[in-house]
């Protein structure tokens, strides 16, 4: 009997999808690819929790060695101030919704006021991969995506975005291979009457 392996459908990203996001599909929708803020971007974030704590640490020791200064509100205020750029700079990741579903480009932001940008993807004409030098060593950059009939939108930073790009321009090829079939069905139906 042959080796049989468990083969088992994986549903892109679709359980990172918030009920929000999945109120807004269409029942027909297809999830194609979904944009993920890079680990560096976590990196980040402990960074300057730990640059705020070190800051207010030096300043505490600066505070107690030449001022006398035995209370720790210093050493304090720098872990509160880590803490909140920590917070806020995580609330931007999770609250952050990138999907790019077979008919439209959705771009999510916000928790308590949601800003939501959608575009067709007929609407769609080109679209700029902007990297540093660490976002090429790393695979993240921001994405430009200029629109027709639709302002501009501007992706932040993310995982893989060329590969987000390729999705998005195989998804334009997709529409406009549909486009024309249609077009010259009812091109061709014409000519027989």
């Amino acid at each position: 009997m042959p080796d049989q392996k468990k083969t088992r459908k994986k549903r892109v990203g679709a359980r990172h999808l918030s009920r929000f996001m999945r109120k807004t599909f269409m029942p027909d929708e297809k999830l194609v690819r979904e944009a993920y803020f890079p680990r560096f971007y976590v990196f980040t974030c402990w960074f300057s929790f730990a640059a705020y704590t070190l800051l207010g640490a030096a300043g505490q020791y600066v505070a107690w060695k030449y001022f006398g200064v035995q209370e720790g509100w210093i050493l304090a205020f720098g872990v509160f101030v880590g803490a909140w750029q920590f917070f806020w700079m995580m609330l931007k990741k999770w609250t952050t919704e990138i999907v790019l579903t077979d008919r439209r480009l959705i771009y999510k932001r916000g928790f308590f006021m949601i800003h939501i940008e959608e575009v067709d993807i007929e609407q769609l004409a080109s679209d700029n991969v902007i990297q540093s030098i660490l976002g090429r060593m790393m695979d993240f950059g921001a994405l430009r995506i200029r629109c027709i009939e639709a302002s501009d939108i501007m992706l932040p930073a993310i995982h893989d975005p060329y590969g987000f790009r390729n999705a998005i321009e195989g998804e334009k090829h997709n529409y406009r291979e549909h486009y024309m079939k249609i077009e010259r069905l009812r091109r061709h139906g014409e000519g027989d009457r």
